[in-house]
C-alpha cells in the first residue's frame, strides 16, 4: 500500500500543475517607447523620438478594462524596454499617453501578445505616446 501511495503522489502533483501566464519562463517581450509631440489641434510637431524613464506596464493573462498591471519597467535611455522570464500565455503591454479628446486626458497605448514557445522573443515595435 505504501508503494502505491509513493508512486501516485508525484504523478498527481505533476498533473495538477497548471502554469498560468507570468514570470517563471524563458520568453520575453521587448520594444521601444517613443513620444510624439502634438499641437492642441491634434497635428504632430516634428518626428517621434525615444522616450526614456517612463513606465511600461504588463498584464498577465486576459486583460479587461479596470485590470491592474502585474508588473512594470522603466524605458531605458533609448526608449527600449523588456519584460523577461515570461511563461507561455497571453499578455497585454501598455503605456499611458496624453489624449487631447479623451475623458480624463489619458489613454493606454496597447500591444497584445501571445507567447507560444518557451524561449520566444516578441517585439512590440514602437509604442508611441503623445505629448500635448
Amino acid at each position: 500500500m505504501k508503494f502505491i501511495w509513493t508512486a501516485t503522489l508525484p504523478a498527481l502533483l505533476l498533473l495538477s500543475c497548471n502554469k498560468e501566464p507570468g514570470e517563471g519562463g524563458k520568453a520575453e517581450i521587448r520594444g521601444r517607447l517613443m513620444e510624439q509631440r502634438m499641437s492642441l489641434s491634434n497635428n504632430p510637431i516634428g518626428d517621434p523620438y525615444p522616450l526614456a524613464g517612463e513606465n511600461i506596464y504588463i498584464v498577465y493573462g486576459d486583460a479587461s478594462e479596470g485590470t491592474f498591471p502585474d508588473d512594470n519597467v522603466d524605458s531605458g535611455p533609448n526608449g527600449e524596454f523588456r519584460f523577461k522570464w515570461l511563461r507561455k500565455g497571453s499578455y497585454t503591454v501598455y503605456a499611458i499617453s496624453e489624449c487631447n479628446d479623451c475623458g480624463g486626458g489619458t489613454k493606454a497605448i496597447i500591444f497584445k501578445a501571445e507567447i507560444g514557445d518557451k524561449k520566444e522573443v516578441i517585439t512590440t515595435g514602437d509604442l508611441t505616446v503623445f505629448n500635448y
